[in-house]
Formats: structure tokens, sequence, C-alpha cells
């Protein structure tokens, strides 16, 4: 059993640190709805901006996809009435090769510009395993370690949804970076904060995702819609474990630290 209460209300100042536009509406666009309609504020950081999530070889890593990626993540957050949106700017696949230093004071310096009450990003298993997911939370640790503000939770799943979802996931393979020991997921009981969405939130969790049309769409259509709707009903975070924060890399901070980026 966890030893930490469960935290399902509502944080007053959230910041949600991710790697791709898209990842912000599939893990949190629940909560970040709740927040805004609450009058509380929310705060997205993005990594990237997505400009190799194309199989076309002219939109492929290109500034146009990248503007049309920025695009589709801003007119997503609209939605849900989140309008302080932070885009790093590293390049799409390559965040194992960021200065990690840069990296981490970058979010430190937005953590202590905005004080948030909760931060949340990806655990170290990065949801889907990708490298610029795990990259991300590695900074976003590290950078909460030494700003020391707010609660940090990493999203995640937990057995029972693993189990569920087994064949649609094997059918998507979106999980095949894990190879056969399959994604990381918890005991239900080490969950602090679950957000079930009712079907109004639903709707309009849809209409977000529905704004990343160049990464959502295909596979809405490959899983079904009603599917595809209800695949992320739940939005759950954990606390990270003492031993993944020890296990984070300490980076020094440099003499100067940056300013907090540009909305």
């Amino acid at each position: 059993m966890s030893n930490h209460p469960r935290l399902d209300h509502l944080p007053t100042r959230l910041l949600g640190v991710w790697a791709h536009p898209d990842d912000e509406a599939y893990l949190s666009a629940g909560l970040m709805a709740r927040m805004s309609d609450a009058g509380h504020e929310v705060t997205v950081v993005t990594a990237t901006r997505g400009e190799k999530g194309t199989d076309d070889p002219i939109l492929f890593g290109s500034a146009r996809f990248a503007s049309c990626r920025e695009f589709e993540l801003r007119r997503s957050l609209g939605e849900l009435g989140v309008t302080d949106v932070r885009v790093l700017g590293h390049a799409d696949g390559e965040c194992d090769l960021v200065d990690t230093r840069s990296a981490v004071e970058s979010i430190a310096a937005v953590m202590r510009e905005i004080r948030p009450d909760v931060v949340i990003t990806f655990g170290p298993d990065g949801i889907t395993g990708h490298p610029d997911h795990r990259a991300v939370s590695s900074w976003t640790t590290e950078a909460w370690r030494r700003v020391g503000h707010g609660d940090l939770r990493y999203t995640t799943m937990t057995d029972g949804y693993i189990a569920e979802h087994a064949d649609l996931h094997d059918e998507i393979g979106v999980f095949t970076d894990f190879g056969l020991e399959g994604p990381f997921s918890v005991a239900a009981d080490e969950i602090v904060a679950d957000y079930d969405l009712t079907d109004i939130e639903l709707d309009r969790k849809r209409r977000a995702l529905a704004a990343h049309a160049t990464q959502t769409e295909p596979l809405a259509a490959l899983m079904g819609e009603e599917t595809y709707r209800t695949w992320w009903r739940n939005e759950r975070f954990r606390r990270p474990t003492v031993t993944e924060l020890l296990s984070c890399p300490v980076v020094p901070p440099s003499v100067d630290a940056p300013m907090a980026v540009a909305a």
C-alpha cells in the first residue's frame, strides 16, 4: 500500500512538461480542462515541435511541418482553455543529444517563474518508451529536485488498464519499444491522482485530440472512434519512488540561470 493520501482534488497552479505536441492531450487534457474551468492556472512546456511525426518524406523534419505541429498544439490547448504554452524547440527525436544542463535549467526557470503546486510529466519509462519522453522525464525530475517547488507526479498506467487493453495495444503496436516485458504499470494503490472523465469531458478531450489531426486521426481510424474516444478516459498519476529520484542524474547548475522561455 502507498503511504500517500489520494489527491484527486484540483491543483491551483499546474505545470505539465512533455516531449511532443499531443502528449499533453492524451495524458492530461481532462485535468487541464477542469482546472481552466475552475479559473486555475495551467502552463504547458513542450520540448520539441514534433517535426518528425510524419511518414511524408517531404514534410519529415521540415520547418513547415514543425509550424503545423505547433499550430495544432496551440489550437488543442485553446480547446481546453490553456493559453500559457512554452515550446523549447529541441530537435524532435534528438532530446537524448541535448545538453542536459541547459535543458534542466530551462525547465527550472519556468518552475521558478510560475511556482506550480503540481508538476506532471513522464515517468522514467516514458509511457511508450520513447527516448524523448525518457529524456524529458529526467530533465523535469532534476529541475524539480533543484527548485524544490510543488508536488512532482508521473503520468502512469495501472496493471488493470494494461490487462484490459492488451489486445488493442498488441494490434496497434504502441508499446513495442518495451519488447516482451511490455509497458511499465503500477498497482492501483500506487496512484495518487485519478481523474475519471465524464462523457462531456471525454467529448472535449476528443476535440482537443482532434486538433492534433496529423497525429491522432489515422490512429482513431485504425482503432475505431468509440474505442479511441475512451482509450484514455482515466488520467492517472503517481509520485516518483525514492529509487527513481536517486537515480536521476544530478547536473550542477551553471553560474547564470537562464530566463524563462517566452510564451
